[in-house]
C-alpha cells in the first residue's frame, strides 16, 4: 500500500473536523454503489487528517476480516463488544442489539450492529449514542431516520447535518418518491426537516436538478470522491484489463427497474452468447426466476470484490430505465478499459463521462405503479441494444478502439476531481 493513504496529514486551510457518518446499509461491505461511496468518502477525509467514525450493520465474519487487515496495516483494531441494547417490540417480547466497536485500517472508529439485530427503536438510541460519545462536527447520512434524530439531539447545536442523495426516491417530493421501500415514509414531515439542513448534497447533475425542478430544493452537486474508484490497496489507478477475448457479457443487480427485460431480451436474442449477472439489492427471487429461464445467463451472488467481476467480462450492461443518480459500476468498468453499453438515464452519462455507447430507453415514470407500489415497466426498444452489442462482440476493432477511449477519458476526468473539494465543502459550514 502507497504509506500516504495511512499517513494522517494536517488539514489544509481549515479546522480539524469530526465527522460521524451513519449507515443504514446491511454490512461493512455493501453491494449498494452509494453506500461504497459513503464509506469511500469517509476514509479520505480520515487520510487527510480528519476524525472519522461510523455507524453501520456488520457481520460477524466482517468484523474479523476488518480486525485482521488493520493489524495488517500497523492499526490496533481495539475491538470491543459493548452491552447489548435491550428493546421491546410490539408484542412486549424484549430483543437484544448487539454491538461493537472497532477502528479500521483507515482509522475510522466503526460501531457496528449484528445484521440480524435490526430494530429501529434499538437503532436511535444507537445513533443517539454515537452522537453523545464521539462529539462530531458533522454528521452525515442519507435517511429520514437520522434525520429526525439528530434534530432533537442534546448536542444538535454543535454539529452540522449533511444528507447525501444518492436517489431521486430518497426525496420527499417529485414522481419518484417513496419509489423504493425504506424511503419517503412521512413525505411532508421529511420534506420539511430537509430544507433546515445545513447541507444536502447531490451525488450528480441528474440528481441536482430532478431536486431542483420537483421540489425546489437548493443542493450542492460534488462528483463522488476520487477515492470512490482508485484501487483499494494502492491509493492508485486500477489496472487497465485486456478482455478482448473474454466471452461474457456482465449485468451487476438485475431488477426490472436496472433493465432486466433489454438483458433478457438480448440473452433470447443471442443464444450464442455468453451473460451472467451478479445480483444486489434490486434482485429479488421473483426476478432471479426469471433469469433462470435462459440457459445462457450465470447467476452469480453478490461479491464485495469488484475485480472478480473486472477479470472476467468483456462489456459491462447498464440499461437501467429508473433515474439512476449515478452508476459507479459503470465508472469502474470504464476505468478498467471494460466498454460499457449504457442507457441515458438519469446520471448514467455522467458516470459515462458521455463516451459511447448511451443508448435512450423508454424510462419509467414514476407515475404508474402496479398494486404492490413497484413501478410499472414500460416497453423498451431493444433494437439499438442489439446493434452495439454485436458490434462489439465481433468487431475487434471496435471493441479495443473503445476500451482505450473508455480508459482515457474516464481517467482524465477522474484527475480532474480535487481531492479535498468535499473537504473544502464541509468545512465552509464551520
Amino acid at each position: 500500500m502507497d504509506p500516504s493513504f495511512l499517513r494522517m496529514s494536517t488539514p489544509e486551510g481549515g479546522p480539524r473536523m469530526r465527522l460521524l457518518l451513519v449507515q443504514t446499509a446491511h454490512g461493512l461491505t455493501p453491494s449498494s454503489g452509494g453506500y461504497k461511496a459513503n464509506v469511500c468518502l469517509l476514509r479520505n477525509l480520515s487520510r487527510l487528517g480528519h476524525a472519522t467514525a461510523q455507524v453501520c450493520y456488520a457481520f460477524p465474519k466482517e468484523l474479523d476480516e476488518y480486525a485482521r487487515r488493520a493489524k495488517a496495516k500497523g492499526v490496533n483494531p481495539r475491538v470491543q463488544g459493548l452491552d447489548p441494547v435491550v428493546v421491546t417490540d410490539g408484542k412486549n417480547q424484549e430483543h437484544k442489539l448487539h454491538i461493537n466497536e472497532f477502528t479500521d485500517e483507515w482509522g475510522i472508529r466503526n460501531t457496528t450492529i449484528a445484521r440480524h439485530d435490526s430494530r429501529i427503536k434499538g437503532l436511535t438510541g444507537v445513533y443517539s449514542k454515537a452522537i453523545t460519545d464521539f462529539k462530531p462536527t458533522h454528521v452525515l447520512f442519507n435517511d429520514s431516520l437520522t434525520m429526525k434524530l439528530t434534530a432533537g439531539h442534546a448536542l444538535r447545536e454543535s454539529f452540522k447535518r449533511v444528507c447525501i442523495v444518492h436517489s431521486a426516491e430518497q426525496l420527499p417530493f417529485g414522481p419518484y418518491c417513496a419509489g423504493v421501500e425504506g424511503h419517503c415514509i412521512s413525505a411532508k414531515v421529511e420534506n420539511e426537516m430537509l430544507r433546515k439542513l445545513d447541507g444536502v448534497w447531490s451525488v450528480s447533475k441528474a440528481i441536482q436538478r430532478y431536486a431542483w425542478e420537483h421540489g425546489r430544493l437548493q443542493t450542492k452537486f460534488l462528483a463522488h470522491t476520487p477515492w470512490t474508484f482508485l484501487d483499494v490497496d494502492t491509493g492508485r489507478m486500477p489496472v487497465i484489463r485486456h478482455n478482448v477475448d473474454k466471452e461474457e457479457i456482465g449485468m451487476v443487480n438485475p431488477a426490472p427497474i436496472k433493465g432486466l427485460d433489454i438483458l433478457l431480451g438480448l440473452a433470447a436474442k443471442f443464444p450464442h452468447m455468453k451473460f451472467v449477472t451478479w445480483t444486489s439489492w434490486g434482485s429479488k427471487p421473483r426476478h432471479i426466476e426469471r433469469i433462470r429461464a435462459y440457459p445462457n445467463i450465470r447467476i452469480e451472488a453478490t461479491t464485495p470484490n469488484t475485480d472478480d467481476i473486472w477479470d472476467r467480462i468483456k462489456i459491462l450492461l447498464a440499461p437501467s430505465i429508473w433515474h439512476e443518480a449515478w452508476g459507479l459500476v459503470v465508472t469502474e468498468a470504464q476505468l478498467r478499459g471494460i466498454p460499457v453499453i449504457a442507457s441515458n438515464s438519469g446520471g448514467l452519462p455522467e458516470a459515462k463521462v458521455h463516451v459511447p455507447y448511451i443508448i435512450p430507453i423508454n424510462p419509467v415514470t414514476g407515475h404508474h405503479r402496479d398494486e404492490n407500489e413497484d413501478y410499472i415497466i414500460p416497453e423498451q426498444d431493444i433494437g439499438p441494444w442489439e446493434e452495439a452489442l454485436e458490434k462489439l462482440m465481433t468487431d475487434r476493432e471496435e471493441y479495443l478502439t473503445l476500451a482505450a477511449l473508455s480508459a482515457a477519458k474516464t481517467a482524465g476526468w477522474l484527475k480532474s476531481v480535487g481531492q479535498r473539494t468535499h473537504e473544502k465543502w464541509l468545512q465552509s459550514m464551520m
